[in-house]
């Protein structure tokens, strides 16, 4: 049977006479390319189809669904091949009217893996109008974002009247860094088109943002639920803090969104180009209204405003709900020390007077920052107070962090390869102990210095394999732990005793 026998194809909007049950992305995109613009490609329910590369629409006014429009997990669902290093599964670019109604997207990165410098998950967008994605599932994005609308580049031709309505999204991504020390993290949304509609979706899980407006002129994001993740912590649940349109934000509206922080976000709604950074050059503009949110939960600023212009309207929110204090839930070593102030004042609403500028309406409740605070993602979940490790586990090359504590307590092999204890509890770095061994050689050639406890129990720095630093504790030591008290840092023997700390060095 020939593909084109298998799918009987209707004008837009109205379902075919056959489905799918089986093939991979071939099968998809060969209907698309002999059908052309209308063709409507559907997949039969629980079916699961594996793709070694991407699905791509190719004309106005394709859709690609589900038979019957279920919204259970009946959905088919689209998932990367085993083996195979894809992470766009579904993308579209330049056409009209596109549509992906409920289906299920499945990244699989627990079992995959992470797709570095991959794409996202879904991809549409460019010079294009009335795209619409509704009671869909994305999730387990193998690369930067679950669900991405991007911006077309050219201002005579926008993307424009877009609609992301009733999907699930998440998990996307995972905090951190992995083993090589790649970002793992991913947005939920990243939505970069004019005069659009984002509402009534469940975001859950994200680790980056969960609904990123990448300027976005004159749409409105409505009615959604944003929950950080159970296991990883999220930087922010909507943000409005990069620059495209030259900044430009006018008629941007988010209002009756519920955001909860489950493990963590760092902030609920960002809004100001340094709300998210330190150094941007330009401030966004407005006019935005942010109105009738409600926030819970863990979310150590749940709106931080820095760096806007132009009109912003901010009443109605309610934080009543979030959890307090900050202490409670969250670490701020990493905070510069007017963000950290806030977060010691428990500010859940924060904007630093000098970073908001033209016309605005802010409800009462919000902080005034003392001095310029700036990346308002700075905070963690709460850090231990010590960090051990056995013979053989820390090998790390300069500019790392061995141990990150609760208290403020930072130690770290540093690009000169001296190992240095900070406490940051003021938002400066103050040394407290230093091993006082540094080399030049590092600058040149990081990979020649080595911070190493060893097979046999010794703690050391070596720069071209010739030792620095050492705890001289070869033969006997067994756990290396770092502490944010003093002594800062002991290497004990099998029986637990202490036979090297920082006060004997």
């Amino acid at each position: 049977m020939k593909l084109r026998d298998i799918l009987i194809f209707l004008p837009a909007g109205l379902a075919s006479a056959a489905c799918i049950s089986s093939g991979d992305q071939t099968t998809i995109n060969t209907l698309f390319k002999s059908g052309g613009a209308d063709t409507v490609v559907q997949l039969c329910p629980n079916t699961v189809l594996s793709v070694s590369d991407t699905i791509s629409f190719t004309a106005d006014n394709q859709e690609l669904s589900t038979s019957g429009y279920p919204t259970d997990n009946s959905r088919a669902t689209i998932q990367p091949a085993a083996n195979s290093n894809v992470s766009m599964l579904i993308t579209g670019y330049g056409f009209n009217g596109l549509r992906i109604k409920n289906i299920q997207v499945d990244g699989l990165r627990p079992s995959l893996g992470l797709v570095e410098k991959g794409g996202a998950s879904i991809e549409l967008g460019q010079a294009s109008t009335g795209i619409v994605i509704s009671d869909i599932v994305s999730k387990n994005a193998r690369a930067w974002s679950c669900l991405h609308l991007l911006q077309s580049g050219d201002s005579s031709a926008p993307c424009t009247n877009v609609t992301i309505m009733n999907n699930q999204i998440g998990p996307c991504g995972n905090e951190g860094t992995n083993s090589a020390g790649i970002s793992q993290w991913a947005d939920g949304i990243s939505f970069a088109c004019q005069g659009s509609l984002i509402e009534n979706n469940f975001v859950n899980g994200s680790t980056d943002g969960g609904i990123v407006l990448f300027g976005a002129p004159n749409t409105t994001v409505k009615g959604n639920t944003i929950i950080s993740s159970a296991t990883d912590s999220g930087f922010g649940a909507i943000n409005m803090v990069d620059y495209l349109y030259d900044g430009s934000y006018a008629g941007v509206v988010v209002t009756n969104n519920t955001i909860t922080g489950d493990k963590l976000f760092n902030a609920g709604i960002a809004i100001g180009a340094y709300a998210w950074s330190f150094n941007d050059d330009t401030f966004l503009q407005g006019p935005a209204t942010i109105t009738d949110n409600v926030f819970s939960g863990n979310i150590t600023f749940p709106i931080a405003v820095n760096g806007w212009t132009g009109g912003l309207t901010v009443t109605g929110n309610d934080v009543s709900k979030v959890n307090t204090p900050n202490s409670a839930f969250s670490d701020s070593n990493s905070c510069s020390a007017a963000t950290k102030a806030l977060w010691t004042e428990n500010a859940h609403l924060a904007y630093y007077p000098a970073g908001l500028t033209g016309s605005s309406n802010l409800q009462s409740d919000f902080i005034a920052a003392d001095a310029n605070a700036t990346n308002f993602i700075c905070t963690t979940a709460p850090l231990p107070s010590s960090i051990s490790y056995g013979v053989g586990e820390l090998n790390v090359s300069v500019n790392s962090v061995l141990a990150e504590l609760h208290n403020d307590i930072l130690t770290q092999y540093q690009g000169d390869s001296n190992i240095v204890t900070y406490n940051t509890s003021t938002g400066s770095y103050v040394p407290v102990w230093s091993s006082g061994h540094t080399s030049s050689t590092c600058g040149s050639d990081p990979g020649a210095c080595l911070c190493v406890f060893t097979q046999d129990g010794d703690f050391v720095t070596t720069v071209s394999g010739q030792t620095q630093f050492s705890s001289g504790t070869g033969g006997e030591g067994h756990v290396l732990t770092f502490l944010n008290e003093s002594p800062w840092i002991e290497v004990a023997d099998s029986t637990g005793k202490v036979i090297w700390s920082t006060d004997a060095n």
